[in-house]
């Protein structure tokens, strides 16, 4: 692929002169997530991302050689902003605490959000080029939430007959379920319903003073 700037007068949609590459980068990506969480993964189309950003397809490819491989960066730069937020104090429920803060960011990003319940949606098929990343958020998630429930029996701060799959599996089927509903319905409180469901975890398998009273 030539790097030659076109002449003046034949310029096609690019990276404007003097723009840092990672500008543009950064552009395409903004653009692969409105469209794929609007019209789904199978539906988006390299030109339609690159018409979105402002760039040309050639310029596209520069970044991302194919569909998969702007998926696969899309994805990763979801996960690299859909964090837990450093956990404040110690004990097990700091992990539960930090994903009703989570809730309460994301309320805020409305198309990472749909990025992400529009992919799980299509990436259930093990050929969809997310199902890996799909199967792996799910682990890692699953065995966040149940480390932190095991450990906490380890302590003493969690009723030793808590059933730590259970409880990390019903908790995140919870937080996904109020993203779908909140998408469809901005009044619902995410933070709010997911911060009540922990208060009912603490009071039903905490061992504390506070979870007994």
């Amino acid at each position: 692929m030539s790097t030659t700037e076109p002449r003046p007068g034949r310029r096609r949609p690019g990276r404007p002169r003097g723009q840092d590459s990672s500008v543009v980068r950064e552009a395409a990506l903004g653009a692969a997530i409105d469209l794929i969480a609007e019209h789904g993964y199978a539906a988006t189309s390299m030109a339609q991302v690159a018409e979105a950003a402002g760039i040309s397809p050639s310029g596209l490819a520069h970044h991302f050689p194919s569909k998969a491989a702007l998926l696969g960066a899309v994805l990763d730069h979801r996960d690299s902003i859909d964090t837990l937020p450093a956990a404040e104090g110690a004990g097990p429920w700091a992990v539960f605490d930090g994903l009703v803060e989570l809730a309460r960011v994301n309320a805020g990003r409305r198309q990472l959000v749909a990025l992400y319940t529009t992919v799980i949606g299509e990436a259930v098929g093990p050929d969809h080029p997310a199902h890996d990343w799909m199967l792996r958020h799910y682990e890692l998630s699953l065995a966040l939430l149940e480390d932190a429930v095991r450990e906490g029996q380890r302590t003493g701060e969690i009723a030793a007959d808590a059933p730590a799959r259970h409880i990390a599996r019903t908790t995140i089927s919870l937080m996904d379920g109020l993203q779908v509903q909140w998408l469809l319905d901005p009044s619902v409180d995410m933070p709010a319903e997911l911060g009540r469901y922990v208060e009912e975890l603490r009071r039903r398998w905490g061992t504390g003073p506070a979870e007994l009273s």
